[in-house]
């Protein structure tokens, strides 16, 4: 496939090399919006219809071929970049937000995984009504770090009672360390990367107290427990000494910036953004 000769001829350059793995991270733009179009159930809810997005794309890749090779720009090249990027703004805080909606699987024992770990959960889903549930509890003073396991699912997949092997569903485990603890990230991506190509991401906290992980749930529910083992396992022996960190410290976000694509730091909005924080990520201001 071309994407792998890009990937080779990338690794080849071992004198300024990059983190990327990701087989997307390689395509070229015709491969890149061809498996988009072949995909359309997929991106549909976050771009324009298929029609107008076929439309601008023909527009940009002259743009671009313009700029490539050294040739004139129309006056109009910068109004209709401008446009797309306002056309695709809304989409794109969709898909960041609806990454955070986390849904819990409740009642949690009908789930291998969540029945799995519940008790490492003191403030899980209870019963507090026929059709309510609130979050409630307290944690042991002794209790070293709690697991909790929730489940996002995309926007494009079909409903489903059932979470375990069902496409377009992940689990969402984060793990937080308590008592005056805190990951030593390096140390702990380190010593799983054995299991990385299961993850979807792995999401860093700028204080270095949790890890979240999403998993896609059609690798079915024994894998995805093994694999929790494993994170939990691996935190037991990565815990060290709190530090004290201040919120505008970069050093997790730059160590993330090592790792390939599925490890997130604190400033992706992959991993913080919800639906009650309104933003435009190009900055794009439409003219009266």
């Amino acid at each position: 496939m071309i994407q792998k000769k890009t990937y080779d001829a990338d690794k080849k350059l071992h004198h300024m090399p990059t983190p990327d793995c990701s087989p997307v991270s390689f395509l070229t733009f015709s491969e890149l919006t061809s498996l988009i179009k072949k995909n359309w159930a997929l991106f549909s809810i976050y771009l324009p219809p298929l029609n107008q997005w076929e439309a601008k794309l023909e527009e940009i890749v002259q743009i671009r071929n313009r700029i490539a090779h050294y040739r004139k720009g129309h006056s109009d090249d910068l109004d209709r970049l401008l446009q797309l990027m306002r056309d695709i703004d809304g989409g794109l805080w969709e898909f960041c937000t609806s990454y955070n909606d986390l849904i819990p699987i409740l009642p949690q024992d009908k789930d291998p995984v969540t029945k799995k770990y519940l008790e490492l959960d003191p403030f899980a889903y209870k019963q507090i009504s026929e059709n309510e549930w609130a979050m409630c509890g307290s944690a042991p003073r002794d209790m070293r770090y709690i697991v909790s396991v929730n489940t996002i699912k995309r926007k494009w997949a079909e409903q489903s009672e059932i979470v375990d092997g069902t496409p377009g569903y992940l689990y969402d485990i984060r793990i937080v360390i308590r008592n005056g603890r805190q990951y030593n990230y390096k140390k702990f991506l380190d010593q799983t990367k054995t299991i990385h190509s299961n993850f979807v991401h792995i999401c860093l906290d700028t204080f270095s107290n949790s890890i979240r992980v999403t998993l896609p749930a059609i690798l079915g529910s024994d894998k995805v427990i093994k694999i929790i083992d494993e994170l939990i396992s691996t935190t037991e022996y990565t815990m060290e000494i709190s530090r004290q960190i201040n919120a505008d410290d970069l050093s997790v976000q730059n160590l993330s910036e090592k790792w390939p694509e599925y490890v997130l730091g604190p400033n992706n909005p992959l991993t913080f953004l919800g639906s009650d924080m309104p933003c435009s990520f190009f900055n794009v201001i439409k003219n009266d």
